[in-house]
């Protein structure tokens, strides 16, 4: 049974049964999480080694931590992925063996729990919905059916309907990043410096991806900017091998 908020949610999205009216507006996004108790709230497109491409969103705190996962390789969005169920952490601080690297960045964050929902239909995968908040704690049983219920509804939004990034008579906030609410940009740079780094030093693609996240790792920069940095020929990598 969903909660009236979070009814009110999807009737705004346009994931209630109608012909996307609002689609994913930024304004549904702080909605959602208002409706789950929650801080931020967003949800990605992907399922590969390449990470998912941020479609939906409004918070930096969800940028930042969508960012170290993807620098990572590790985090509750690729369990989620990879299990496809959902992976409920009420506690950060208590799953440091799981995901090492990613929860000292969180918590650096000030994020105290996160939630990670598969976004499917049947077995096929689209992507991966997050939630977080800064105080440590479970969802409610409502919360947990309302954030099950929005999982499906954005699973069938991002597939059918074109994300929209302005409300009519609500001015349009600065993203946190460049390619924020903006999927076919949106690591762009990443994917071509990879190639650049695969010719470089002639290692298969996957390696040139870990490679290029070795380095933002080290450097403790954002990934997107390692990217832009090594595709405009500012930094190069050495062979470790040689």
């Amino acid at each position: 049974m969903l909660s009236d908020q979070m009814a009110a949610v999807l009737a705004l999205l346009g994931g209630d049964g109608a012909e996307c009216p609002g689609g994913l507006v930024p304004a549904g996004a702080g909605a959602a999480a208002s409706a789950l108790g929650v801080v931020g709230i967003c949800a990605g497109v992907g399922t590969g080694p390449e990470g998912v491409v941020l479609a939906w969103g409004g918070h930096e705190a969800s940028a930042a931590l969508d960012d170290a996962q993807f620098t990572l390789g590790e985090g509750p969005s690729w369990q989620a992925l990879a299990g496809g169920s959902p992976v409920l952490v009420p506690d950060l601080s208590t799953s440091s063996p799981r995901w090492p690297a990613f929860v000292s960045a969180a918590l650096g964050l000030g994020v105290g729990a996160v939630f990670a929902f598969p976004l499917q239909i049947g077995v096929i995968s689209v992507g991966v919905l997050l939630a977080h908040r800064a105080a440590a704690g479970p969802l409610s049983i409502e919360q947990l059916a309302d954030a099950l219920a929005l999982a499906d509804a954005v699973t069938v939004l991002l597939l059918h309907c074109e994300p929209a990034t302005q409300v009519p008579g609500q001015s349009v906030r600065k993203p946190p990043r460049p390619g924020w609410e903006q999927p076919a940009t949106h690591r762009a740079e990443v994917h071509q410096a990879t190639g650049v780094l695969s010719v470089q030093l002639s290692v298969p693609l996957a390696e040139a991806l870990v490679r290029l996240r070795a380095h933002a790792y080290a450097t403790d920069r954002p990934i997107s900017e390692v990217a832009a940095d090594v595709v405009a020929h500012r930094l190069y990598l050495e062979d470790s091998t040689r």
